[in-house]
């Protein structure tokens, strides 16, 4: 199927970026966002690196867009991460209007608050701005792989 080597291909991207991010002693995280066929922003953890525990890669990637858009909407774009959204990048994922969001690694239990699929899916958190469609476990075992090298 097409959307799932597009998947792919660019989960691979949020693989080799979550591997810059452990290059500068962050956690292995990558992230980007899609619109159309045009890939508008990458982000990779950089909390370590930054000195700032919002420099999520998810948050990164939508700073990024938001920018090069010069807009906070980004009804109809992809967010491709390679470990499911916290809390706090959910949150901001629901507030950009991302429409889909694509997940390797699991970050927890998908019933628990930790794995943010809660604020991601909950119709009636942020009623205003539709949850996106989830696809998850894209690329799973690649992206599991490099969370269980942190050293």
């Amino acid at each position: 199927m097409q959307a799932d080597r597009e998947h792919e291909t660019y989960m691979r991207r949020c693989l080799a970026l979550a591997e810059d991010a452990r290059s500068t002693g962050d956690a292995p995280v990558g992230s980007l966002i899609v619109c159309g066929d045009e890939v508008v922003a990458e982000g990779r953890e950089a909390v370590r690196a930054r000195q700032d525990v919002t420099a999520h890669a998810e948050i990164e990637a939508l700073r990024a867009a938001f920018a090069r858009r010069g807009s906070r909407d980004l009804t109809g774009g992809v967010l491709y991460t390679s470990v499911e959204p916290c809390v706090m990048c959910a949150y901001a994922i629901r507030l950009a209007r991302i429409s889909l969001v694509v997940s390797g690694a699991r970050s927890g239990d998908a019933a628990a608050p930790i794995s943010g699929f809660v604020v991601l899916t909950d119709p009636t958190i942020l009623p205003n701005y539709p949850p996106p469609k989830v696809a998850r476990d894209v690329l799973i075992e690649e992206c599991q792989a490099i969370l269980d090298r942190i050293t």
